[in-house]
């Protein structure tokens, strides 16, 4: 398959380009689509390591919102993947539910959390683009205001993986389809890279082959909301794939995940991470 999607890509490049330059403007800016892949939390390198992987072995722009506390715990890896120009965003330090963390602390609490974030990164020394994305969705008119004060631009998601849901009930299609299911000109993929998540990397690339397959642009965050081009360095990227996690002068050669044949409805999530259910 990642044989094939490098064989494929630039040809649709190529048609994409020739369709640019004889249609009208409107009608090519129009027909443009695009898809962002993005990855919250961070708390499983192996799975961090295994989307990197597949973004490299297919090409693929992805976006990274880790958290805090993922940045203390594998800063070289985080720092190998930013240099990169892997976007890394803000998903909070400890990542609490920022409308609760309002009303009991008000603004100073959220702000916490997220200049927080800002701090580590700097710190540590790791490139982070100003994004931010609330832990489970929770939002409102003032943490919203907060973010802003800070320069952070709110980035939600239109579809996911569905790879946080029970293990011991939804099976891999469910997954699959969830996460291909994303329609009109602006997709936003939520996966997450959690030691339960096994499933997600393994259906990355199956993902990737969908959407490619269905003539979407991969972009950033970043490309999408400003449009600005994204400047990854897969050379450096493929090295940040087995970047130790706190140590700069070792490896950790990591593969891309085994895929999983997502026409199989009867492979679970559980079987996926290694699971048994009772």
């Amino acid at each position: 398959m990642k044989s094939r999607l490098r064989t494929l890509r630039p040809l649709f490049m190529v048609a994409a380009l020739i369709a640019a330059l004889i249609a009208p403007a409107s009608a090519a800016a129009g027909s443009v689509k695009q898809v962002a892949l993005t990855f919250d939390d961070g708390d499983s390198e192996l799975h961090i390591r295994q989307a990197v992987a597949v973004a490299v072995a297919t090409q693929t722009p992805i976006t990274f919102f880790p958290t805090g506390k993922s940045l203390r715990r594998f800063p070289n890896l985080w720092k190998a993947i930013g240099d990169a120009g892997i976007p890394i965003a803000n998903h909070t330090v400890n990542h609490p539910s920022l409308t609760a963390r309002y009303a009991v602390k008000g603004a100073a609490g959220v702000r916490s959390e997220l200049q927080g974030f800002i701090n580590l990164a700097r710190s540590l020394n790791i490139p982070v683009v100003p994004y931010w994305r609330p832990p489970g969705g929770a939002w409102n008119a003032n943490v919203l205001r907060v973010a802003k004060s800070l320069g952070l631009t709110l980035s939600m998601w239109t579809t996911t993986f569905a790879d946080t849901a029970p293990m011991c009930k939804n099976r891999t299609i469910v997954s699959y389809n969830k996460a291909s299911s994303g329609t009109g000109t602006k997709v936003v993929v939520l996966g997450h890279v959690y030691p339960y998540t096994a499933q997600t990397v393994k259906l990355l690339a199956a993902v990737i082959a969908n959407y490619d397959a269905r003539g979407y642009e991969f972009v950033t965050i970043s490309t999408m909301v400003k449009g600005t081009a994204s400047n990854i360095n897969w050379a450096k990227a493929a090295l940040a794939v087995s970047a130790h996690a706190t140590d700069p002068k070792k490896r950790v050669p990591t593969n891309p995940p085994v895929p999983i044949d997502h026409t199989n409805t009867k492979y679970t999530f559980a079987q996926a991470n290694g699971i048994t259910c009772r």
